[in-house]
C-alpha cells in the first residue's frame, strides 16, 4: 500500500494515552483544607508517631510569642520543624511535636494597657493580668489555625502554653533549683533599663538602632599632691563620653596600668591622656597638643585625686583592663551605677554603686540642680555648663548604633537597681565555664552557630532575672517589714509551686493569697513575722528557657535532653542561650544535643521586611491566593544557614518548580492506569536496560535525599528533587519512554517493565517529597495503584535498594546521554531550518571512535528509541555526525518511519512494531 493510499484506519483507540483523576492544576487554596480536615478526622498525627521501631526523637517547640498574626519568619520556622518531624517519623522514629506558645511579658501587657487608655487606673492588678491572659489565649488560637493551615502535623489539641498553671508552677520549681544550687542572688548593679516602660530588660530584649548622641571631651582637674607629675600649673585628666547625663554619677577616672600617658601643655594648662590616642584627640578636638612634657605608665598615676567638674566631690584615679586605645582618651569616665565595666572596676576599688536616676529616667534629689528633669533633656544643659566653666575641651554630635527597647523603641540606659540575678561565675559552681564546656559536645547546624553562642556566653554578664511588671511568673520572695531581709528558700518555692499547680490557678495563687497563707509560720532571722510580698516577676526568657523542665521532662513523647532545638539565628542570645543556662544551672546538663539555626527572611534586595517599605510577604494572603504548598517549598528552596531572600521572583521560580513536580506526578499516575502491582510487576532481571538504568538513578536519588534529610540540609533535597524530576525523568527517561508506553503492546513485557519502574518512582517520590510537599504527596499517594495506608505519613521513608545499584550501566548511560545531547542539538538545528518537522523524521548517521563506539554498539538496537529518531546508523571512526531524512513511510499509529511500514494488510500503514502491538 502506498503512502498516497486513500484507505485510512483510525488507530486512536489503540494508543495507551495517560489517564488519571490527578488534575493538572492543584487548586491548592481549595484542596489543601480538605486534606487538613482528613488528617484531623483520621487522627493521622497520633497514628504517625505510634508503633515506630526506632527510639524516640525529641524536638520541643521553641515557643512563638502569642501576639499578632504569623509572619513569613514564623512560616519558615514551623515548616522546617514539620519537615524534621515528618521525616523522623517516616524514617522509623517516634517523633512527637507538641506546639508551644510564650504567653507572658511586656508586649502583651503593653498592648492591654494601651487599649485600656485612661481606664487602666480603674483596673486592679488582678484584672489587668486576666486581660493579659485573655489576650494571649486569643492569639494562641489565631496562630494555631494559621500554623495548621500550613499543613503542620502536631498535637494541636494539647499544646503547651507558658500561662498554663502546671507550666507556671514548674517554672517556680526551676527557680527553686537554681536557688538551691546557690546561683540566685539579689544585688544592685547596672542593667539595661527602659525608662519608658519602667522595667529592667534582658540582653535578648535589646535591639540596636541609629541614634544621635553628644560627643564631649571634658577636663577634670587633678588635686592634692602633684609632685609625682614633676610640673607646675593646673593639670587636668581629659575624658571622653557620649552620655553627659551620667557625669553627675562620676566617681572615678580609670586608666590602664600598662598604657603610656603623656603630660601636654596647652594654653598654660597641663592635659593628661594616653599617648597612643594623641593624634585621634587632636583630630577630634582640633586642639594641638604638641610634644609630651613627660610620660608615665598608667600604674604610676593610680591613687591620684581629681575634683568633679561641677559637683563638690573629690574622686580617685583607678586602674582597669577595660581601658584600651580603641577610642576616647585613655582616661575613662567611671560611673559604677551606669555601666557594666564601670561597675566591675568599681567593685574592685570599693566604689558606691551610685545611680541618682529614678525608674522614669528622672534625676532624683541627689542631683538637686536637675531634680525631676529627664536625663536626656539635661544633656545640652550639662554641655553648656561645662562650656561656661571652661572645662569643655570639645563638643560635637555623631550618629551611631545604640541600644533601644524592643517594645517601646526608646533608647535605653544602664541603671543600677536592686534586681535578682543568676550568677555566671560563682566560685566552685562556675555556670559560665560549665555551659561553655557543654557546648563542646553539642552538634551545630550550621557549624558557625558554635562560635556565635560561645562568644555570647563568654561575654555575657550575670543574668538579670527580675522584671518590674504585672504580667508574668512571680519571684516568690518576701521581705521582712522590720529589717528588710529577704525570706527566700527552695522549700518555700516548691510549696508555692505546688499550690499554683494543685489549685489550678497558677500565678494567681501567689498574687491573690495573703502572705500568711503562702509562708505559714515562718520567721525572719531577726525574729519578726511580718513580711511584704515581692511584686517582681521573672524575665520572660526564663519562662521559655525552662521548657526543658516544664515540657520536655513532663510531656510524653519528649525527653529532658532533646535531640534537636531549631530556631532562628537571633535565638543564640535568646532561647538557645537561656535554655542552656537555666538547664545547666538547675540540673547540670544541656537541654539539647543539636542546635539548628536558620537565618532571617528578607526581601529580594536583602532588606528587612517592614510595612513602611511595602515589602512584606503575608503568609495568609499568599495562602488565599496560591495555597500553602508553595510556602512549604520556599522553606526548603534556599540554604537556611544564611538569611533567605523572599519576593515575587523567588515565588515565581518556586511555583514553576512545583508545577514541574506536579506534572511529573501526573505523568506517573496517568501511565499507571490499569497497572496492578501485585500481578504486573516485572522482575529486575527481565527489565529493559533503560529501565534498569532508571532504577539505578532512583537508588542514587533516594540515597542522596536520605543523606540530605539526615543532615538537615533541606535545600539539597529540593535541588535533588528538581534535578531528578526535571532532567533525569522529564527530559530523559520519561521522554524516551513515551513511545513504549503509548504504542507498544499493552500487556507486553516491555511496557510492563516501564510501568514497573514508574510505579517504583511514584512510590518512592511521594515518600521523599512528603516531609516538604505534604499536600502534593498525599494527593498523589491516594491515587497510586495497589494497597495503601490511610496517609502517606504512615508510610516508611524509602531505603536505597542495593540490588538496583549498577555503576557500570550508569557509566555507559553517562556516555550515551552525552552523545544524545549532541545529536538532539543537531536535530534542533534541522528543525529550525525547517528541513524536518520532528525528530522522528530523522535518521542519525554517527561515527565515534574507541570507547564511545564500544559503549554505543552494545545498545545499537535501542539507539533509535533512546534518541527518539526513526533510524540510527552507527560506525566506528573519527567523530562525525549528520542528520538525514528517515527512509520509508510514516506509521499512522506511532509516527515512526520504516521501510516496512504498510506491509501488513490487517493493519495498513503501520510499522512492524505497531503490527505486533495490535495483533
Amino acid at each position: 500500500m502506498s503512502e498516497t493510499s486513500t484507505e485510512k484506519v483510525d488507530y486512536k483507540n489503540t494508543i495507551q494515552l495517560p489517564k488519571t483523576d490527578f488534575p493538572m492544576k492543584g487548586n491548592l487554596p481549595v484542596r489543601e483544607p480538605e486534606f487538613i480536615k482528613s488528617w484531623h478526622e483520621k487522627g493521622i498525627y497520633q497514628k504517625m508517631i505510634e508503633g515506630r521501631p526506632l527510639e524516640k526523637f525529641s524536638m520541643p517547640d521553641g515557643p512563638p510569642y502569642a501576639n499578632g498574626n504569623i509572619h513569613i519568619g514564623h512560616t519558615l520556622n514551623k515548616v522546617l520543624k514539620d519537615i524534621v518531624i515528618k521525616y523522623k517519623n517516616m524514617s522509623g522514629h517516634s517523633a512527637a511535636y507538641i506546639p508551644g506558645w510564650d504567653c507572658h511579658g511586656l508586649p502583651i501587657e503593653h498592648k492591654v494597657t494601651k487599649e485600656l487608655g485612661p481606664k487602666r487606673k480603674e483596673k486592679t492588678e488582678a484584672e489587668i493580668r486576666d486581660l493579659c491572659r485573655q489576650e494571649a489565649k486569643k492569639w494562641v488560637e489565631h496562630q494555631k489555625e494559621q500554623f495548621i493551615r500550613l499543613g503542620i502535623l502536631g498535637d494541636w489539641d494539647n499544646p503547651y502554653r507558658t500561662l498554663d498553671p502546671e507550666y507556671e508552677a514548674e517554672e517556680v520549681r526551676e527557680l527553686g533549683r537554681v536557688l538551691e544550687r546557690g546561683l540566685l542572688y539579689r544585688g544592685e548593679k547596672p542593667v539595661y533599663w527602659c525608662w519608658a516602660l519602667q522595667t529592667a530588660l534582658a540582653e535578648a530584649e535589646v535591639e540596636y538602632a541609629e541614634h544621635k548622641s553628644p560627643s564631649i571631651y571634658v577636663k577634670f582637674e587633678a588635686t592634692g599632691d602633684l609632685s609625682k607629675l614633676g610640673t607646675e600649673g593646673k593639670t587636668f585628666f581629659v575624658i571622653w563620653t557620649t552620655t553627659p547625663w551620667t557625669l553627675p554619677a562620676n566617681l572615678a577616672i580609670a586608666l590602664n596600668a600598662d598604657l603610656e600617658y603623656g603630660l601636654y601643655s596647652v594654653d598654660g594648662e597641663n592635659l593628661i591622656l594616653a599617648t597612643g590616642l594623641k593624634e585621634k584627640v587632636e583630630e577630634a578636638t582640633e586642639v594641638k597638643l604638641g610634644k609630651a612634657l613627660k610620660t608615665f605608665q598608667g600604674q604610676d598615676l593610680e591613687g591620684m585625686k581629681y575634683k568633679h567638674a561641677f559637683i563638690d566631690r573629690e574622686s580617685p584615679v583607678i586602674l582597669g583592663d577595660h581601658v584600651t586605645l580603641e577610642a576616647g582618651t585613655g582616661c575613662v569616665h567611671t560611673a559604677p551605677g551606669h555601666g557594666q565595666e564601670d561597675y566591675q572596676v568599681g567593685l574592685k576599688y570599693g566604689l558606691e554603686v551610685y545611680s541618682p536616676v529614678d525608674e522614669a529616667g528622672l534625676y532624683t534629689s541627689d542631683v538637686p540642680d536637675y531634680e525631676g528633669e529627664h536625663i536626656f533633656k539635661t544633656n545640652p544643659k550639662i554641655v553648656e555648663r561645662l562650656k561656661d566653666s571652661g572645662l569643655l575641651l570639645h563638643f560635637s554630635e555623631f550618629k551611631h548604633s545604640y541600644p533601644h527597647c524592643w517594645r517601646s523603641k526608646t533608647p535605653l540606659i544602664f541603671r543600677a537597681t536592686p534586681q535578682w540575678f543568676m550568677e555566671m561565675d560563682q566560685k566552685g559552681n562556675e555556670l559560665r565555664a560549665k555551659a561553655l564546656q557543654a557546648l563542646e559536645s553539642i552538634n551545630f547546624v550550621p557549624e558557625w552557630g558554635r562560635q556565635r553562642i560561645q562568644a555570647m556566653i563568654e561575654n555575657r554578664p550575670d543574668w538579670c532575672l527580675s522584671r518590674q511588671r504585672l504580667w508574668g511568673v512571680p519571684i516568690p520572695v518576701f521581705y521582712c517589714e522590720s529589717c528588710g531581709e529577704a525570706l527566700m528558700t527552695p522549700e518555700l518555692m516548691y510549696e508555692i509551686a505546688d499550690q499554683m499547680e494543685n489549685e489550678g490557678t497558677g500565678i494567681e495563687a501567689y498574687f491573690q493569697k495573703d502572705v500568711k497563707d503562702l509562708i505559714g509560720d515562718r520567721k525572719c532571722q531577726c525574729g519578726h513575722q511580718e513580711f511584704r510580698k515581692s511584686k517582681d516577676i521573672l524575665d520572660v526568657w526564663f519562662d521559655s528557657g525552662v521548657c526543658h523542665a516544664a515540657v520536655q521532662s513532663r510531656r510524653e513523647g519528649l525527653e529532658p535532653q532533646a535531640d534537636l532545638y531549631l530556631e532562628g539565628s537571633d535565638q543564640h542570645r535568646g532561647w538557645f542561650q537561656t535554655s542552656l543556662l537555666s538547664s545547666m544551672a538547675s540540673r547540670g546538663q544541656a537541654p539539647f544535643k543539636t542546635l539548628l539555626t536558620h537565618g532571617f527572611v528578607n526581601d529580594a534586595k536583602g532588606r528587612k521586611m517592614s510595612k513602611s517599605l511595602g515589602n512584606v510577604i503575608d503568609p495568609q494572603e499568599w495562602i488565599k491566593k496560591s495555597g500553602a504548598e508553595i510556602l512549604r517549598l520556599f522553606a526548603a528552596y534556599e540554604d537556611y544557614g544564611q538569611d533567605l531572600s523572599c519576593g515575587p521572583e523567588n515565588f515565581k521560580r518556586i511555583t514553576e518548580s512545583y508545577r514541574r513536580f506536579r506534572n511529573t506526578m501526573r505523568f506517573l499516575l496517568g501511565n499507571l492506569n490499569g497497572f496492578e502491582p501485585t500481578t504486573d510487576i516485572v522482575a529486575y532481571d527481565d527489565m529493559m536496560t533503560l529501565d534498569q538504568w532508571a532504577l539505578h538513578r532512583l537508588h542514587t536519588f533516594v540515597q542522596k535525599t536520605t543523606d540530605a534529610y539526615e543532615g538537615y540540609t533541606y535545600h539539597r533535597v529540593y535541588h535533588a528533587l528538581n534535578h531528578f524530576m526535571t532532567v533525569e525523568l522529564s527530559a530523559t527517561y520519561m521522554d524516551i519512554l513515551k513511545d513504549r508506553l503509548y504504542t507498544w503492546k499493552k500487556d507486553g513485557v516491555e511496557r510492563k517493565s516501564a510501568q514497573t519502574v514508574l510505579y517504583f518512582l511514584l512510590r518512592d517520590l511521594t515518600k521523599v517529597m512528603a516531609p516538604i510537599l505534604s499536600f502534593l504527596s498525599e494527593e498523589a499517594y491516594q491515587l497510586m495503584p495497589g494497597e495503601k495506608k490511610e496517609s502517606i505519613f504512615l508510610e516508611t521513608f524509602p531505603k536505597a535498594e542495593v540490588s538496583w545499584k549498577n555503576e557500570a550501566l550508569d557509566t555507559d548511560f553517562e556516555e550515551i546521554l552525552a552523545v544524545r545531547s549532541e545529536v538532539l542539538k543537531a536535530i534542533e538545528e534541522k528543525r529550525a531550518n525547517k528541513e524536518i518537522r520532528s525528530s522522528l523524521e530523522a535518521k542519525v548517521v554517527l561515527s565515534k571512535p574507541g570507547k564511545t563506539y564500544e559503549i554505543l554498539i552494545k545498545y545499537e538496537k535501542h539507539l533509535p528509541e533512546y534518541f527518539i529518531v526513526s533510524q540510527f546508523d552507527l560506525s566506528e571512526g573519527e567523530s562525525s555526525l549528520s542528520i538525514e531524512k528517515a527512509a520509508g513511510l510514516k506509521c499512522d499509529r506511532c509516527w515512526n518511519y520504516s521501510e516496512k511500514t504498510g506491509e501488513s494488510k490487517e493493519f495498513p500503514m503501520t510499522c512492524p512494531k505497531c503490527v505486533e502491538a495490535l495483533s
